[in-house]
């Protein structure tokens, strides 16, 4: 059988010193899925709610009892995961390094790691496969159109989830793993969509308001079904296989008693997202087909007037709390991340809106990621985009407005967009009543999309500013997502504690997790990085090496399942574009002169006697700050990108990629002052 899968021709053949790399199993299904409620539920709650006392984390030591085979547990030698579930979930915990690996981001744990959740994923799918095989199809295949599949007999991975549901939840484990893991976007939405077509054949999707036993259960894997397939189009730049909108998807959201309206709202930016990038792809095919503008135009403000006031909203909402909150059955750190992970998905769907007029799409990463496009393989490789200081901006009617920058102001408060009238002086901008012009459109020349402001109804300047205000949000949300709390089960005397209450001291969550190696970062650090300021905004604990919520050093346990990692990359693309557009003006100059202690060249004296040495000056230092605010911000989506891929490799090459775009940022902004949002 054919799973997809693949394993290394190098499992079995490791060297005696890779045999000594600690890898994370468990002893039994109950470990399994108390790890699950750890690691993954907070994120991704597609299980019930945890009993009193589950949450809990005890990772055995694996061992091979034979070369080509998987590590077991050592203290446990009669078992190992057998159901498509408890597999799945084995291969996302697979990537979690063990406590006492003392190297987890070295080759040899690496590769163990990799090795060890590949083997779980293949058995998971072929488990799959095998419980959905019909006998006679093998042995009497004239008649198996008339057999049905046998029941499932063996005991449910979760008493008050379905048998018939683990293969569906099984599946969509697979995907995330697809994608965070292994970077297969194809069989990431593979997976999603046998997911959700299993979903639908149990009739998941029309179940209303029923209420029973299994109702809570049967709601969860339908719309995290639903959420995984939406996210395959947002990942892949294409159109969903489902309609968004479905008035066939009758079944009710989930209940988070902690937070009851954190689902709509995880929903609604799901739906917003989907939405935004259905846009970017009918705009790329307006421009690129040379087609009437009026849809495009139109489309715009309508999603515009949906997605602004979620964000309003989104806006008032409290992400994180000190002490951390503890998972329970009331599951509100749970709403915590749901609204976390919304409101990262509402702005990233709102840059999406307003990058082409911004930024005439201008490329800035040398490799693909998401619906951002790669620089071009004939431009010698930079790490500054092509919008750079040394190199002038497109011709094109939206970036004419960038010599006015955003202020301080201008991203903290709410704005319109200008009107006509109040834009004269910048730019030709129409109102949300004017109707848009009736013309064809072609490709502009050079870098990036040639995009005429007529062709959307926002100025340049005031789509800059939404990505900017937008680019800032994703990042303070991305610090507030709550980190997972690896606590070891007291054998003799389990202890529950309310989430309300804070941890013993004795008992640091944090404390279990072993201390990771922190890479030094090749750009400064201002006042705002969360490791040198306690008072920063960020998460307590979180943060670029940030320490654990008791004040200790050292990175905490890595959040798991990061399908949104692309808003990342459209957070990133906006504040790198916003730093070189900065750049390139030349109000920021060189970051080391202070046009107030410059002397006159009329006097000698400072003074300049037509005022201009005030403006420029004020110029230059609102330039300085601007710099400094958005060289924060990319630290920040990197620290938040450097936790992901403690445990998930794929997200290494996002990492990377803004890493190096950063450098360049980074070291213009490295003489900042004290720098305040």
């Amino acid at each position: 059988m054919d799973s997809g899968y693949e394993t290394s021709e190098h499992a079995g053949t490791l060297s005696d010193s890779e045999r000594e790399v600690p890898i994370r199993v468990y002893s039994s299904d109950e470990d399994i899925l108390s790890a699950y409620y750890t690691y993954i539920h907070p994120y991704f709650p597609i299980l019930p709610p945890p009993e009193p006392g589950q949450v809990t984390d005890t990772p055995d030591l694996g061992i091979r009892r034979a070369p080509d085979a998987i590590f077991s547990s050592k203290s446990n030698a009669d078992f190992e995961p057998s159901s498509p579930i408890s597999l799945a979930i084995s291969a996302t915990l697979a990537l979690i390094p063990h406590p006492d690996d003392k190297d987890p981001s070295g080759t040899e744990s690496l590769h163990l790691r990799r090795e060890q959740a590949q083997a779980f994923a293949q058995s998971a799918f072929e488990s799959i496969e095998i419980e959905s095989e019909l006998i006679d199809s093998v042995i009497q295949p004239s008649e198996a159109l008339s057999s049905d599949p046998l029941p499932l007999n063996r005991k449910p991975f979760h008493p008050r989830n379905p048998l018939e549901n683990e293969s569906i939840i099984a599946l969509i484990m697979l995907s995330t793993y697809e994608y965070a893991q292994r970077g297969n976007i194809a069989k990431m939405r593979n997976r999603a969509g046998q997911a959700v077509n299993a979903a639908i054949n149990l009739g998941l999707h029309i179940k209303g308001d029923e209420e029973g036993y299994y109702s809570e259960a049967n709601r969860r894997v339908w719309w995290m079904a639903y959420i995984m397939v939406c996210q395959g189009s947002i990942l892949s730049n294409s159109t969903p296989p489902i309609l968004l909108y479905d008035p066939r998807f009758t079944t009710s959201g989930p209940t988070y008693a902690g937070d009851p309206g954190a689902w709509p709202v995880f929903l609604q930016s799901q739906q917003a997202i989907t939405s935004a990038t259905q846009f970017v792809i009918d705009l790329d095919a307006t421009l690129k087909q040379g087609s009437n503008t009026t849809a495009i135009w139109d489309r715009m403000l309508e999603l515009e007037a949906i997605i602004e006031p979620l964000i309003v909203a989104a806006d008032s909402w409290t992400l994180s709390s000190s002490p951390p909150l503890s998972l329970d059955s009331s599951e509100m750190v749970v709403g915590q991340a749901l609204r976390g992970i919304a409101r990262i998905k509402l702005n990233s769907a709102r840059i999406k809106l307003h990058r082409y007029c911004a930024f005439s799409d201008v490329p800035v990463f040398s490799k693909k990621h998401c619906d951002l496009a790669a620089v071009p393989t004939s431009t010698p490789h930079s790490s500054h985009p092509q919008t750079s200081a040394s190199t002038p901006a497109p011709n094109c009617a939206c970036s004419s407005t960038f010599h006015n920058l955003p202020s301080y102001s201008d991203m903290t408060t709410s704005s319109t967009p200008l009107s006509h009238s109040q834009s004269h002086s910048h730019s030709q901008s129409l109102s949300h009543t004017t109707s848009p012009p009736n013309f064809n459109l072609g490709l502009g020349v050079g870098v990036g999309i040639g995009l005429n402001c007529n062709v959307l109804p926002y100025t340049s300047h005031y789509s800059a500013k939404i990505c900017l205000k937008s680019a800032f949000a994703i990042a303070r949300s991305f610090t507030s997502l709550p980190y997972p709390q690896p606590v070891r089960r007291e054998v003799h005397q389990p202890q529950v504690h309310s989430q309300l209450q804070p941890q013993p001291q004795n008992q640091d969550p944090y404390s279990y997790f072993p201390t990771m190696p922190t890479h030094t970062s090749p750009y400064a650090r201002h006042s705002l990085s969360p490791t040198s300021n306690p008072g920063s905004i960020s998460a307590p604990g979180g943060g670029i090496g940030g320490g654990s919520g008791s004040g200790g050093v050292g990175n905490p346990a890595p959040r798991m399942i990061p399908v949104f990692a692309c808003c990342a990359m459209q957070s990133s693309y906006a504040l790198i574009m916003l730093s070189y557009k900065t750049k390139a003006m030349g109000f920021a100059g060189p970051l080391n002169n202070n046009a107030t202690n410059t002397p006159n060249n009329n006097n000698g004296t400072g003074t300049n006697n037509g005022g201009n040495s005030g403006i420029d000056a004020g110029k230059e230092n609102q330039a300085q700050k601007l710099l400094g605010q958005l060289s924060e911000g990319l630290q920040m989506i990197l620290g938040a990108l450097r936790n992901y891929s403690f445990a998930y490799e794929a997200l290494g090459g996002m990492r990377d990629q803004i890493d190096i775009a950063a450098q360049s940022v980074g070291a213009a902004a490295s003489v900042v002052g004290d720098v305040r949002w």
